[in-house]
């Protein structure tokens, strides 16, 4: 009686067809909602784009992300609130507003991590002094300061280095080769090793 494969061999049969093409990772809209919720929006839920959460008179941040898309590109919607005065006899006096926003951008990758270029941010209608520095602003911020780590979540689903395991997974090489937007997920071409020890 001929003995059975052993799960390792099993498994290194599965992986060697994939070695040789890139891997479509699909990143769906709730995932990318969630994955900027745990990233980047992680102050409360907000993302502070300016100031801080101390500072009464002068702050800015976004909450309550929802990712999508629309004509190719990615699209997060979500409540933006600001302040820019002074803090007069403990009342703050200046400019400040609260609307919802939606920020259209072109995903890229770079060094391992999503990334935003052409960021464009829509006020839905809002239109003032204060809105047009907002617009400008958000989308300094975000096309310098936003990423979402990728590689690190790759790392974290496919790799399996605890000491008590008997086969060791570790995620050796981890390259992009492409970035797509679809009606149903951000698609991301990927290049990976995955070694077994």
């Amino acid at each position: 009686m001929a003995a059975r494969p052993s799960i390792l061999a099993a498994t290194l049969a599965l992986l060697l067809p994939a070695a040789a093409a890139a891997v479509e990772v699909r990143l769906t809209y709730p995932a990318i909602g969630r994955l900027m919720a745990e990233q980047v929006f992680t102050q409360e839920g907000r993302k502070y784009v300016s100031g801080a959460r101390e500072k009464r008179c002068d702050f800015a941040y976004l909450e309550t992300p929802a990712a999508g898309e629309w004509n190719g590109q990615l699209i997060v919607k979500a409540r933006f609130s600001g302040r820019k005065g002074l803090d007069l006899l403990g009342r703050c006096v200046g400019l400040g507003d609260a609307f919802d926003l939606t920020v259209a951008a072109t995903p890229l990758v770079k060094r391992g991590k999503l990334v935003l270029s052409d960021v464009r941010v829509d006020t839905g209608g809002k239109d003032s002094f204060y809105t047009r520095r907002v617009r400008k602003a958000l989308a300094e911020s975000l096309e310098k300061d936003f990423s979402l780590d990728i590689a690190a979540r790759a790392r974290e689903l496919l790799e399996d280095i605890s000491p008590t395991t008997r086969y060791r997974r570790e995620l050796t090489t981890f390259e992009f080769r492409q970035v797509k937007v679809t009606p149903e997920a951000i698609v991301l071409d990927v290049d990976f090793a995955l070694t077994v020890r």
